[in-house]
């Protein structure tokens, strides 16, 4: 099933200040969550509710919460 995505704001600035390239990449990261928000790791901490998944791509990583029929990213790291 394919979902929406929902950007936080911290992480929308971060992807504002990436180059045209960096921001690619992120962008094909967050359409293979989209297609698969299961698929990546959940590392919520001990006693959390919140679902917390984490995916990485070959310079870049996302920090994101699925939702029904939605994605939350809520962090954007770039390492290139």
């Amino acid at each position: 099933m394919r979902c929406g995505v929902v950007v936080e704001e911290l992480a929308s600035d971060v992807r504002g200040e990436l180059s045209a390239d960096a921001r690619r990449e992120v962008l094909e990261l967050v359409e293979l969550v989209r297609l698969a928000p299961g698929a990546w790791p959940d590392v919520r901490d001990p006693g959390s509710v919140e679902e917390i998944r984490e995916a990485f791509g070959a310079r870049c990583w996302i920090q994101y919460m699925p939702h029904e029929g939605a994605i939350e990213v809520r962090e954007i790291a770039w390492a290139g």
